[in-house]
Formats: C-alpha cells, structure tokens, sequence
C-alpha cells in the first residue's frame, strides 16, 4: 500500500512537472528563431547560367548552375515553389538560392571583387518519378530572370 503510495505521488510530479523536466517550449521558440535567422542568411542567386537533367533509378536530379551577388557564398539550393506540385502550365518552379557570406568572415565595407568564375554556384535537386507525372519542364528562378528547360 505503501509503495503504491509513493508511485502514485511520483507520478502525480512528473505529471505537474513535466513541462520543467521536458522543457519548457523555449527551446522550440528558440530553433524556430534560428531557422528563421538561417533562412534570412539565403538570397536569390543573380542569374541562373545553365540547367540540365540526369536522370537516376527512381527519378531525375536537376542541376543549375547561377551566379552568386559576390564571391563567398555558400549553400546553393534548389528551393521548389508550391510544395514541389506543378504549376498550372505543368512546369516546376525552383527558386535558385545561396547563403551570404558572414560579414565578420568578409566585411561589407570592402567587397571581394572578381571573375564570373568566382562568383558561381551549382545546386542539385531530386524529383522522384512520382513528382513528374504531368509535368512539361522546370523552370529555375533567379533574381534577374531565370531558365526554362523543357521536356
């Protein structure tokens, strides 16, 4: 009777408790500021110069390469519009994207300057088979334009 006692007030305390002994929700507040602060770091690639399909066992992978504001970024990605379903024109949208370089790694005031060739990116996508049904090409978005390649 005794131990059943002493199980139950146990329980009743991590019951009240529980939100100090599993976290408070802070630290979700927390990774969602930081994901958001991640996302903040990403820009448009200025241009997008080529895009070409591979295909692979179970589908395609995309790959762009762009032209990044400044040397020094990072991270390019393939960002899908619309949840990766296509457009009303049966195309998929991708927004072609790159991390800015840390200012305290590369400093505003003085801007590396450069060839093309150090300014661009490459980011590679995967679009299952799945995906493609109905689907007459991609378009890749930059932010002075983009491409089109159809199927």
């Amino acid at each position: 009777m005794r131990r059943n006692a002493a199980l139950a007030a146990i329980a009743a305390l991590l019951v009240l408790g529980g939100c100090s002994l599993f976290g408070s929700g802070d630290d979700e507040d927390e990774r969602a500021a930081a994901v958001e602060r991640a996302e903040a770091a990403y820009e448009p690639v200025v241009a997008v110069r080529s895009i070409e399909i591979g295909r692979t066992r179970n589908g395609i992978v995309i790959t762009a390469i762009g032209l990044a504001p400044a040397p020094g970024y990072a991270v390019p990605e393939l960002r899908p519009r619309r949840d990766g379903q296509p457009g009303p024109e049966g195309y998929l949208d991708f927004d072609f994207v790159a991390r800015a370089p840390d200012p305290a790694l590369a400093p505003a005031a003085n801007p590396a300057q450069g060839a093309e060739a150090g300014h661009r990116v490459r980011a590679d996508h995967h679009v299952s088979l799945r995906n493609l049904r109905g689907v007459r090409g991609i378009r890749v978005h930059a932010a002075e334009g983009g491409m089109l390649l159809n199927f």
